[in-house]
């Protein structure tokens, strides 16, 4: 006999073998029981998460030969016949391939015959969103008025797609993503059930990836026991699906929040050795993200989906990262995602993404002390408004500011990274009467835009007032093609080189 897929083998085969979905199962034994099916019935919701399985179960209770409480006994002739897929008057009907009016005009024509081996005919109609218009025009009068003995089930997994006329005329069943405690108790019985055994941690990593689906975590079981065999470990897993570990994700997230450039290209190169598939490793890198977002605001393990090796590291990661940088990282990673149809280079379209986001900075959550936080609510005195005296003697002098550049850096630095990373490669040029002057080489002009934003300039007039005591007027030049230098415009100075020395209000 040639081999069966696992998927196949314990395909449920009553309305209580259904994972997940009970208050469709309990509704539909119930239908049954009182004699109140619909003539026709619309199953949606996320592939592998029990539609088709539902639907011939259903057409096996309403043939049932001895039914039981609403649930068909799967030992009469009747039963057995559909089990086996060799009963006359359940017809599965695969709509992405038979999608045309001939075919539907074909199905309404064969209705209206009786029954041969059963009490009803059945039509399950899988992906019935693929149906044409005109397919659709053609069910629409027998889903309306259909003979007494036959009953319609709907499959999709995109119902929006359907035509309003034909909703109207089922009753509408929505199934829903399976919680991974499910799919997990229910792959531990089956490879007890195999002879197999498997760690917890690869157990959860197949829930996990299944994102819901049944059929999709027992697929990937089936895969896991043809090439580990008999004794199924985590890394065998990762192996199977591709997938980045989450101690290896853990230490991308390290190398960004230190921003050791070094150390991130050195990871990403090893995941490209292993032959790890760029679109999974930002997928796991997405998902690792969303774990460490749901420990920042709701630090609740219930929530959280990584295993208990791995929670203490990601709630150090957590603590130290701001709500709006995780949520702009798994923007960033989505996007490089969608990207990558379109990218010959998919690797630095990869290494790009991560290096954007430590140029524009992880700007990590600093503890602040009791006294600090409390002292917020307070109006400040103005002592606590003066610098630091020890900076203000260091730095009064306009050559010491300039020598000591590197501990304005620092300070700039503690306060947008992002600004930081723009002033790298600029040096200051003078600081004289109380002005400050920052020169960027024609390359940079892409630098010297962002730095000489309101915001930027604000963030370098206050580090430098603070360290050198004294009222400070920040510029921004660049170079032009010549050598010259050159001041750009701000608003208000190009309203008055248009307008001439008026007065000008801003609004």
């Amino acid at each position: 006999m040639s081999y069966r897929a696992l998927y196949r083998v314990f395909r449920p085969q009553t309305f209580s073998e259904v994972r997940g979905q009970n208050h469709i199962s309990t509704t539909l034994k119930n239908a049954i029981v009182t004699e109140r099916l619909a003539h026709a019935y619309l199953f949606c919701g996320p592939r592998g998460t029990g539609k088709t399985s539902s639907a011939k179960i259903l057409a096996k209770a309403v043939n049932c030969l001895d039914l039981q409480n609403g649930e068909p006994c799967n030992q009469c002739a009747n039963c057995k016949a559909i089990n086996e897929e060799n009963f006359l008057d359940v017809l599965e009907i695969d709509a992405a391939s038979n999608r045309g009016i001939d075919e539907i005009r074909d199905l309404r024509d064969k209705v209206r015959f009786a029954p041969s081996q059963g009490k009803r005919k059945v039509y399950i109609i899988d992906e019935v969103h693929m149906l044409t218009n005109e397919a659709f025009n053609a069910l629409l009068k027998t889903l309306e008025e259909p003979p007494a003995h036959v009953l319609f089930i709907l499959a999709t997994t995109e119902p929006q797609k359907i035509p309003l006329t034909i909703l109207s005329r089922c009753q509408r069943f929505d199934f829903r993503k399976i919680n991974t405690a499910e799919i997990a108790d229910h792959l531990a019985e089956i490879v007890k059930e195999e002879g197999v055994s498997i760690s917890d941690d690869a157990l959860n990593a197949i829930a996990r990836k299944a994102a819901g689906g049944m059929r999709d975590a027992i697929s990937v079981l089936d895969q896991c026991i043809a090439f580990a065999g008999s004794r199924i470990e985590l890394h065998h897993v990762e192996l199977v699906l591709g997938t980045v570990s989450e101690e290896a994700t853990a230490s991308l997230i390290d190398a960004v929040l230190q921003q050791d450039y070094s150390q991130l290209f050195l990871l990403l190169h090893d995941f490209m050795q292993q032959g790890k598939d760029i679109k999974q490793i930002l997928r796991d890198c997405i998902q690792y993200a969303r774990q460490l977002l749901l420990l920042k605001v709701a630090p609740n393990e219930k929530l959280v989906e990584l295993s208990p090796d791995s929670i203490g590291k990601a709630k150090e990661q957590a603590q130290a990262l701001q709500v709006e940088f995780l949520g702009r990282m798994i923007n960033r990673l989505t996007a490089a995602e969608k990207d990558l149809r379109y990218s010959n280079q998919p690797q630095i379209l990869l290494e790009a993404a991560f290096v954007d986001l430590m140029i524009q900075g992880m700007e990590p959550v600093a503890a602040e002390p009791a006294a600090a936080v409390s002292n917020k609510s307070r109006k400040p005195s103005a002592q606590a408004e003066k610098p630091d005296a020890k900076p203000v003697q260091k730095l009064i002098a306009s050559e010491e500011l300039l020598q000591q550049w590197a501990d304005v850096m620092m300070q700039i630095k503690g306060k947008s990274i992002k600004l930081h990373a723009f002033l790298n490669d600029v040096k200051p040029a003078s600081f004289q009467n109380g002005e400050l002057i920052l020169r960027f080489g024609q390359q940079y002009g892409f630098h010297h835009k962002m730095v000489n934003q309101e915001e930027n300039i604000r963030i370098i007039s206050q580090v430098v007032t603070q360290l050198t005591g004294q009222p400070v007027k920040v510029s921004v030049e660049l170079e032009n093609e010549d050598g010259y230098i050159k001041q750009e415009l701000t608003l208000v100075d190009e309203a008055k080189k248009l307008f001439g020395d008026i007065p000008i209000e801003i609004i």
